[in-house]
C-alpha cells in the first residue's frame, strides 16, 4: 500500500526541520524520514557536539595561559567524562526532534530512502508518494586522512 504526501522530506537535521515545519503549518501532508537518529549532523554528530569538547579545550587554555596570574594546579581533560557530558546533550535529542514532528503533525519514517519512481520513495519496505521530496540529508565530512579523524 502507497501512503500519499504533499512532502516527503529525506533527513531531519535543521533543514528538514524548517522546511517539513512551514509546509505543514500551510496545510500540507509531511512525512520525514531518516535512517539515522532524528536531528541530522549538527546537534548529533557535528556543531553542537563540537562546542562540548571545543569548551574543555578552551578551559585548559585559559588556566594555563593564567597560570602566572594566580591560578595554579595542573588541569587535564578526562576524556571519557567529557564524552559522557557531550552525551547528556546529544542523547536526548533523536525523541525530542521526533516528538517535535509528531506535535506538529509530521509523520516520520524511519529507513534509508530508494526511488522507485519519479515521486515515490521506498523506506524500509514502506512506500510514500510525494508531489514533492526534498533532499535535506546534509553532508559528509571530508576524511582527514591522520590518526582519530574517523
Amino acid at each position: 500500500m502507497t501512503d500519499v504526501f504533499d512532502l516527503v522530506v529525506i533527513g531531519s537535521g535543521t533543514a528538514a526541520q524548517v522546511a517539513s515545519a512551514r509546509v505543514r503549518a500551510a496545510g500540507w501532508r509531511v512525512a520525514v524520514a531518516d535512517h539515522r537518529p532524528f536531528g541530522g549532523t549538527c546537534a548529533l554528530r557535528g556543531c553542537d557536539p563540537k562546542k562540548m569538547l571545543v569548551s574543555g579545550a578552551e578551559a585548559i587554555d585559559a588556566a594555563r595561559r593564567m597560570r602566572t596570574h594566580g591560578i595554579e594546579g595542573d588541569l587535564r581533560i578526562e576524556w571519557p567524562a567529557l564524552l559522557a557530558f557531550k552525551r547528556t546533550f546529544t542523547a536526548p535529542t533523536p525523541s525530542k526532534h521526533e516528538r517535535r514532528y509528531a506535535d506538529r503533525g509530521i509523520e516520520t519514517v524511519r529507513g534509508r530512502a530508494r526511488f522507485t519512481g519519479p515521486d515515490t520513495v521506498l523506506i524500509d519496505g514502506m512506500e510514500l508518494k510525494a508531489r514533492h521530496i526534498l533532499f535535506a540529508a546534509g553532508a559528509r565530512p571530508v576524511a582527514l586522512g591522520i590518526p582519530g579523524d574517523g
